[in-house]
């Protein structure tokens, strides 16, 4: 019996086939080792907490709302919320929205002052000092602020020439730790911003302990002044205090019978 006979032509179309299917997966294969290795990241990775979803402000944050994702370390922002810190952030609210996925930064969140130590820098001591209406410049003053400290006493202006009233720079550069008992903002339950109480007697400063010590001896030794600086002046205050004769001088009076240049008048009478 015969055989019968395989036309040449489906040989063809069948290894013509094959070799396609063959160079597909080839030039499929080509192409993505292409671009895994143009996209591979060979950067230092860091693993953080983001939102799963977005998430409105006033959000009391829980584990429940984050899950983790890896970024590369040089993108993470320095105050990222991560799986090792997480603990610290629970609980706190959302101060404005925030979209799911994206890095969540403390900064985002409303502090919780529990326990108002918390805010003291280590190294650093909380000290309260009293203030009036004069000397919380109006009430204006909110923590977070810079302030400077004079010291004035009061002086002999009497016939001995004393220097009179004298004012001293005290501190510079002070942060403000809390206005009575206001310790940052008050976040309502919707997310708002509560308003602030006006009024308070006393504001609460950030200092090293010497600087502590002279803030007490000073509140004794005479009256405590308090100046406002704009929030990001960095100079230095005045290095020199002035007394009440060196203030007329300076406006063109002098006293007790002394010149403003110095010098000391004499009225000669000529004969009678």
């Amino acid at each position: 019996m015969q055989k019968p006979k395989v036309s040449k032509n489906f040989i063809y179309i069948g290894t013509a086939l094959v070799l396609a299917v063959l160079a597909s997966v080839v030039a499929v294969r080509y192409v993505q080792q292409q671009v895994a290795d143009r996209t591979r990241d060979d950067r230092a990775m860091t693993q953080i907490a983001v939102p799963a979803s977005d998430l409105p402000q006033g959000t009391v944050i829980t584990e429940s709302d984050l899950q983790l994702r890896r970024i590369p370390s040089d993108l993470v922002p320095a105050d990222a919320v991560t799986a090792d810190n997480f603990g610290e952030y629970a609980g706190r609210m959302l101060r404005a929205p925030v979209r799911g996925g994206a890095p969540l930064s403390a900064a985002a969140l409303v502090p919780l002052y529990d326990q108002f130590s918390r805010v003291i820098p280590k190294g650093k001591v909380a000290y309260t000092l009293s203030v009036d209406e004069n000397n919380s410049i109006s009430g204006m003053i909110a923590p977070g602020d810079l302030i400077d400290i004079l010291l004035m006493m009061d002086g002999d202006t009497g016939e001995e020439g004393g220097p009179g009233a004298q004012v001293f720079p005290l501190l510079d550069q002070i942060k403000v730790l809390a206005t009575g008992s206001r310790v940052g903002e008050r976040i309502t339950p919707d997310g708002q911003v509560a308003p602030t109480v006006d009024g308070f007697s006393s504001v609460t400063l950030e200092l090293d302990r010497y600087q502590a010590n002279q803030l007490a001896i000073a509140s004794k030794a005479g009256t405590l002044r308090v100046l406002l600086r704009e929030l990001n002046d960095g100079s230095p205050g005045s290095p020199n205090g002035l007394n009440e004769n060196a203030l007329l001088r300076s406006l063109g009076s002098g006293s007790n019978g002394i010149d403003p240049d110095g010098g000391i008048e004499f009225i000669i009478g000529g004969r009678g």
